[in-house]
Parts: C-alpha cells; sequence; structure tokens
C-alpha cells in the first residue's frame, strides 16, 4: 500500500499548477491548451490519444463560446463601443454640437 505523503505530494503538486493556471488570462491558458493538444494529436501515435487531444480542442471551443455569450464585456471594450462614427462619445451614442 503506498504511503499517504506520497499520495498527497502527487495530488499537491497538481493542485498547485492548476491553482496557478487559474490566475493567468483566459486566452493564455486556452492558447497554451490548444498548442499540447496539437502536439499530442500530431507526435501520438495511440488512436485513443487523437481522440483525447480532439475532446481537448473542443472542450475549448465550448468554454470560449459560453464565455463570449455570458460574459460581460470589459470597461474598455463598453467605452469603444460608445463611440460613434466619428469618434465623440455620447452617453447615448448620439452626437454633441
Amino acid at each position: 500500500m503506498p504511503s499517504r505523503a506520497r499520495a498527497t505530494g502527487v495530488n499537491l503538486i497538481l493542485s498547485s499548477l492548476l491553482a496557478t493556471l487559474s490566475y493567468l488570462p483566459f486566452e493564455l491558458v486556452a492558447k497554451g491548451t490548444l498548442v499540447i493538444c496539437i502536439l499530442l494529436f500530431v507526435l501520438d501515435p495511440f488512436p485513443e490519444s487523437r481522440l483525447v487531444a480532439l475532446a481537448g480542442v473542443m472542450g475549448v471551443l465550448l468554454i470560449n463560446r459560453v464565455r463570449q455569450r455570458f460574459v460581460l464585456p470589459s470597461p474598455s471594450a463598453a467605452a469603444a463601443s460608445s463611440f460613434s462614427e466619428d469618434g465623440i462619445a455620447g452617453d447615448d451614442g448620439r452626437k454633441r454640437e
């Protein structure tokens, strides 16, 4: 039977890695996941690993779509969308004189 210290040590490393990734921007984590999936798909000859890579890509696409649909825009994006064609921002989007 494996010792308790060894089992928690492995989980602690994984937990620490996931906690660190949670502080990074979503785009960076998603791009890193896609790069790992591409490498896994190309370099690993086993069909099961290619299915795991495809599932990872589909998971990133699904999370991205949910994020685009339900996350509020950032304040800078909201400010940029309130500008009219001439670049003058109005409270309701109309031009000011």
